[in-house]
């Protein structure tokens, strides 16, 4: 198992804390679409127990599939968006270590999924 350092692990706070803003944004777009917290509890969950970047990717896609409201499907791009800069930043920071590429994905994932909904959670009890 990889283990990331010190150095690393401080890269990735700091990338979270630049992509702030845009995860504001996309907390905001969530809470305009009145998303149910069942919904967004169920995104936090796979971000949290998942061990594959992709099964998060896979989850928001799906229920964009799904979405007969077009509340997901809304969504969906930005948040995919923002999952593939992520996934973007983790390359440059592993180093072509496939093993440390992942680690830092899901704790990029973590970090911004955090963000999003929380920020969401704030905004829907706002209004």
């Amino acid at each position: 198992m990889t283990h990331i350092d010190a150095t690393t692990s401080r890269k990735i706070d700091l990338y979270l804390e630049k992509i702030y803003p845009d995860s504001k944004l996309a907390g905001d777009e969530l809470a305009a679409k009145k998303l149910e917290k069942t919904q967004l509890r169920g995104l936090e969950t796979v971000i949290t127990s998942t061990s594959r970047f992709s099964e998060i990717i896979n989850y928001i896609k799906n229920q964009a599939a799904r979405d007969t409201n077009r509340k997901w499907i809304d969504v969906a791009p930005r948040l995919i968006r923002q999952l593939d800069a992520l996934e973007a930043q983790a390359e440059t920071l592993g180093n072509g270590d496939a093993s440390l590429i992942l680690d830092i994905k899901m704790k990029l994932a973590r970090g911004w999924g955090k963000q999003v909904i929380t920020h969401c959670l704030y905004e829907l009890q706002r209004k």
